[in-house]
């Protein structure tokens, strides 16, 4: 008895912000279990932001406004669609999940999507030092070869990648812990929607990207 109430003591201690990266499965399911749609909620709106950050940086969007807009939308934007992308990846999962035996429900996929956006939000962090750093060439096409800017760039694009990388393997042992199957049928609930996707946009953009080129 001792020894149960032990176990369910140190479940209860688990820190999501640091066993997200070594126990994400265990993770996932004490989330799932403990933590509040609120909470879900929360670590979503403020991924949002930060990956409306990356797209601004990604694309380039300094070339046609200024940085001081580009923190505007994505403060204001980008909680609004980083939600509907949650609710979306969120339903998709679940529905195809269930090609592969899954059993998870709608409300725990969002919980599992949600507590994979940590390591988005940790990376985060990084824009502190990007912008004091980096400033506007953040997001435009102009490259700095300053020493120390372009030392900064390597690491924090380093960075980057190693953050992206293991936060696909957790968005894909998250999906496979609220359905409660393998981490490969985890895998190709993931993919196989955003092969899907990437199809289904090529086929309707297809004539468009043909007129430029008659």
């Amino acid at each position: 008895m001792n020894e149960g109430n032990d176990v369910l003591a140190k479940k209860e201690e688990l820190n999501l912000w640091t066993s997200i990266w070594t126990k994400p499965r265990e993770t996932v399911r004490y989330a799932i279990d403990h933590k509040s749609m609120k909470f879900a909620i929360i670590l979503v709106v403020i991924a949002g932001v930060f990956d409306m950050l990356n797209a601004a940086s990604q694309n380039n969007m300094g070339n046609s406004m200024s940085v001081s807009k580009i923190l505007l939308f994505s403060v204001v934007l980008g909680p609004l669609l980083g939600l509907i992308g949650w609710w979306i990846a969120a339903g998709i999962a679940t529905f195809v999940g269930t090609w592969f035996g899954g059993e998870g429900r709608f409300a725990e996929l969002k919980m599992a999507f949600a507590i994979a956006y940590i390591p988005v939000i940790l990376g985060g962090l990084f824009w502190i030092p990007d912008l004091l750093i980096l400033g506007e060439h953040l997001f435009n096409d102009e490259i700095s070869i300053s020493g120390l800017t372009l030392i900064w760039q390597l690491l924090s694009g380093l960075i980057g990648i190693v953050i992206g990388v293991w936060g696909f393997i957790i968005t894909v042992l998250a999906v496979a812990e609220a359905h409660k199957f393998s981490g490969w049928r985890g895998f190709w609930t993931v993919v196989i929607p955003s092969v899907l996707i990437v199809i289904i946009l090529s086929i309707f953009f297809l004539p468009f990207l043909l007129l430029l080129f008659v």
